[in-house]
């Protein structure tokens, strides 16, 4: 019998619940939608299909080559976002610059039929053509047809009350340029722009502005992204192979308290989550390659090694599980109750109700948290266009990384991990700190500065997770961190719109609620079955 959870235990949190819902939706929800109603977040993007064709369509003008194909991903200006952030200077840059500079566009990588390569960059609102690099052939311009003809060239633009008198030219024969007036604070506006002659006609190949953040905030984020790849680096990646290796050990020494039937679903979840979503990533590797000719096969490199990578991950998985279901059971806690056990219906079904719970609870920690950050240790934080959903292959399927991300950390760091230390240290609340540490400092390379920042979040994340997991068990635990996850991504997603996103975000915030039930109606009737008896048989009489 199963009573880890008893049957009214969600009264235990349900205005505890009510209560971080009224905050969250005041703190989060509210502003963001007042914002898409005024018109300040704009989420009214064109198709990328039309910024290929546009793309296309001006390097043809432009050059007069035929364009034999096109490819856009989302490009943001992660650097120059984060100083607008930090300084809450975002508003103030939209509605002032960012219809000729935007931070963020479609980059359109081209290759021509004849030979050549190029990029253009497009409004992802307006569509217009921003900026352009044509890496095309021709013939070099003299100095002074060169100036005269970029000059000419900028002063049609619709800035054209900037002065560019100040102009230089650079040893490679580029033009380089830094309007004085063209500021906002420290960030001053630069401006590249290259010329050549094709067949007789002066062509602009290259224009290329964009305001550039300081000096000194360039080199801080530098930093901090050095120590959150060395943090990231040894505290998760290192960590999770030790704690692999000793999940080896541990399942071979406490064999005798669990099977190795057990955690192969799972494992088979995973392994087609983790590696839907990482093909679906594909565009935002090519988006961090920049304009690199070479950025379509990198990324299926990409693809191909991450694949492969996922194969140890799940088996690192698997054994984890394995590992912890004997530690645990060694230590005298049923933490993962199995189908056909009597109740493990009933015990799936409470676990789902508790988790949305927790989740509501954890959306509003959270957001208190980054309240408290940003008021104590200046916390802001920038774009990623590894993480956009603008490069997602398929957008709707984005919230699949919410399921892979629950059943592999829940499984290496809480269930394993947790029973591990806790042999050791014979405390648990010792026991779920290491383990907790080691799980945050995968995060801390997400674009939030100072790099500590998702550190203290998620160490105080973590440990709410570990309560929930030791007292509530597994499952709950994975349920509350796959619902956690896709409502967050799914909100993301209804920002967005189109019914696709909308189902979608839908879909999964509430699969939890169908499989639990679907689990406690296959559980029930297995236990109604009447018991098999056999009749032995007859015996003949000698």
């Amino acid at each position: 019998m199963i009573d880890s959870i008893r049957p009214n235990e969600w009264k235990r949190f349900i205005w505890a619940a009510v209560a971080c819902f009224i905050i969250y939706a005041a703190v989060d929800v509210w502003p963001m939608i007042a914002s898409i109603a005024s018109g300040e977040l704009n989420t009214k993007v064109i198709e990328k299909s039309a910024a290929e064709n546009r793309a296309a369509a001006f390097a043809e003008k432009q050059t007069g080559l035929k364009v034999k194909s096109a490819k856009a991903v989302h490009q943001t200006d992660k650097m120059l976002n984060g100083y607008l952030s930090k300084n809450k200077l975002v508003k103030i840059y939209a509605e002032k610059y960012d219809p000729s500079f935007p931070t963020d566009t479609f980059q359109v990588d081209l290759k021509f039929a004849g030979g050549g390569s190029g990029f253009v960059y497009v409004h992802m609102q307006s569509e217009k053509i921003v900026a352009w690099n044509l890496l095309i052939d021709g013939e070099p311009l003299p100095d002074a047809v060169k100036t005269e003809a970029v000059i000419s060239f900028l002063s049609a633009q619709s800035f054209s009350g900037l002065d560019f008198r100040g102009s230089t030219l650079l040893p490679n024969g580029d033009w380089h340029g830094e309007p004085p007036s063209a500021t906002i604070m420290k960030a001053q506006l630069k401006i590249d722009v290259h010329a050549l002659n094709m067949d007789g006609r002066t062509v602009i190949t290259k224009y290329k502005p964009a305001f550039a953040a300081p000096d000194d905030y360039i080199r801080y984020v530098k930093k901090q992204d050095t120590i959150a790849g060395f943090l990231t680096g040894f505290g998760y990646f290192f960590m999770s192979i030790v704690l692999f290796v000793l999940a080896i050990i541990y399942a071979v020494l406490y064999r005798r308290f669990t099977s190795f039937k057990f955690g192969i679903i799972l494992t088979v979840v995973f392994l087609i989550t983790y590696i839907i979503m990482n093909l679906n990533m594909l565009d935002g590797i090519r988006a961090q390659l920049g304009e690199n000719e070479m950025a379509g096969q990198a990324a299926m490199i990409t693809a191909i090694v991450t694949v492969l990578l996922t194969i140890p991950m799940a088996g690192s998985i698997y054994i984890s599980l394995i590992a912890g279901d004997g530690l645990w059971k060694a230590q005298g806690r049923a933490l993962w109750p199995r189908f056909g056990q009597k109740g493990y219906g009933d015990h799936v079904w409470r676990s789902v109700g508790l988790a949305y719970l927790f989740a509501i609870i954890l959306f509003a920690l959270q957001s208190v948290i980054f309240i408290g950050l940003r008021l104590t240790i200046g916390t802001w934080d920038t774009t990623d266009a590894t993480q956009s959903p603008y490069n997602m292959g398929v957008l709707w399927l984005m919230p699949v990384l919410a399921w892979a991300a629950a059943i592999s950390e829940e499984a290496v760091f809480r269930f394993f991990g947790i029973g591990l230390f806790r042999r050791w240290f014979k405390n648990t609340f010792a026991a779920a700190l290491l383990p907790t540490f080691f799980w945050a400092l995968g995060h801390v390379m997400y674009p939030f500065y100072p790099s500590s920042t998702r550190l203290i979040e998620l160490m105080i994340i973590g440990l709410v997770f570990s309560f929930i997991f030791v007292r509530y068990g597994f499952i709950t635990s994975m349920f509350t961190h796959a619902i956690f996850n896709s409502a967050a991504v799914g909100l993301s997603l209804l920002t967005i719109g189109s019914a696709p996103n909308i189902i979608s975000a839908i879909f999964f915030t509430v699969l939890p609620v169908p499989i639990a039930f679907a689990i406690k109606y296959l559980s029930r009737k297995k236990e109604k079955k009447p018991p098999v008896t056999t009749t032995p048989p007859h015996l003949e009489q000698l």
